[in-house]
């Protein structure tokens, strides 16, 4: 073999033949645990995004339930003080709900509770947020509603679920909701320091709607007004 410049050897054609194979099969064995990471990853990702979700889904109605409330309240108050939207609460109490229970069963409890979920669906946009809070609440925020806005789409919901006939066990049931609407005007975003005011105020307003009876809707704005429209507080036809 021959000495090469510097007095290197240089390389015959074997040993060349040998190093270039042994390049490509380690090349081929880099490639291939490569792969094999690439696909574990990819299972681990889908696992992780899985478990994410069954942990953020109610399994009764199939809604997300009040854990996936936190990120999207920030979300969303982002959103709005960025581009300085109003944003609005609906806050969803079934009136009797423990009685259905009792009387019926919690088989048909369970499944007045998807038919909610289902009919409260139909009243939702692509963008707004419907969450079963727990128990017969539910939770609706309103991407973009101002108080006219949301107080037309309580109206809506009212009317929707007192024409429903829910099946319960031989004759039809008939329920109405107690609807509490909270409303941060778009001049009010910027200033707001807790996401989960406008939640609370939805509750309080929910909580003073079923002090007037079922089937009422009242609202309350995070400042803690009350609105001194009686029409607010009508009682559901």
């Amino acid at each position: 073999m021959d000495e090469g410049e510097g007095g290197r050897r240089a390389l015959d054609f074997d040993e060349k033949n040998f190093l270039f194979e042994w390049l490509v099969e380690n090349n081929k064995t880099l490639t291939r645990k490569n792969k094999e990471l690439l696909v574990e990853n990819l299972k681990l990702r889908s696992r992780v995004e899985e478990l994410e979700k069954i942990s953020f889904i109610d399994p009764t109605t199939g809604l997300y339930n009040r854990w996936y409330l936190q990120p999207r309240l920030v979300e969303e108050f982002s959103r709005a003080r960025r581009r300085e939207f109003p944003l609005s609460c609906l806050f969803i109490d079934i009136d009797g709900f423990k009685a259905v229970n009792e009387r019926h069963g919690h088989f048909v409890g369970d499944r007045v509770l998807r038919d909610m979920a289902q009919l409260l669906r139909g009243h939702c946009r692509k963008e707004d947020v419907l969450i079963r809070f727990g128990g017969d609440e539910f939770v609706l925020l309103l991407s973009s509603s101002g108080r006219r806005a949301a107080r037309a789409a309580a109206e809506r919901i009212r009317g929707r679920i007192g024409a429903h006939a829910f099946v319960g066990e031989g004759a039809p049931l008939t329920l109405s909701v107690s609807i509490g609407v909270s409303t941060l005007e778009k001049q009010h975003v910027a200033s707001s320091g807790d996401p989960w005011e406008l939640v609370w105020s939805a509750d309080g307003a929910m909580h003073l709607a079923r002090q007037k009876g079922p089937g009422r809707i009242h609202w309350l704005d995070c400042r803690g007004n009350r609105e001194k429209a009686g029409c607010g507080e009508r009682a559901a036809s």
